[in-house]
């Protein structure tokens, strides 16, 4: 039985969560200036790098980069939306971009190559 905690999908969306909380704590550091914030920023750094080359490592690079990054763009835009209420700040165009890199995410996970 293959061990879950190293599936790549699982990496992938473990890659995507850390480095959305590295950008929404880079941000909030930004905002308020906190020590604990950016050391901790600093230190979930490492982990998305790591954890993008194991996902590289079982997809590829070109795969591997359209779906992290896909998430990693998608990730912080929920947070936003979410949880600082940014939804009055995007206009129509960027809610279509948003709706797309959502719809190009769908794809690349569900019409991926076999053996994947």
């Amino acid at each position: 039985m293959k061990n879950l905690l190293l599936s790549p999908w699982v990496a992938v969306v473990l890659c995507a969560t850390l480095s959305t909380l590295a950008d929404t704590l880079g941000t909030v550091w930004w905002e308020k200036k906190q020590s604990i914030v950016l050391v901790a920023t600093l230190l979930l750094a490492p982990l998305v790098f790591l954890s993008f080359g194991y996902v590289g490592s079982h997809f590829g690079l070109a795969q591997a980069s359209s779906l992290t990054n896909s998430l990693i763009v998608a990730g912080p835009i929920l947070v936003g939306i979410l949880f600082r209420q940014e939804l009055g700040q995007l206009s129509p165009v960027q809610i279509i971009g948003i709706s797309l890199i959502v719809a190009g995410i769908t794809l690349l996970a569900v019409f991926r190559p076999s053996g994947t």
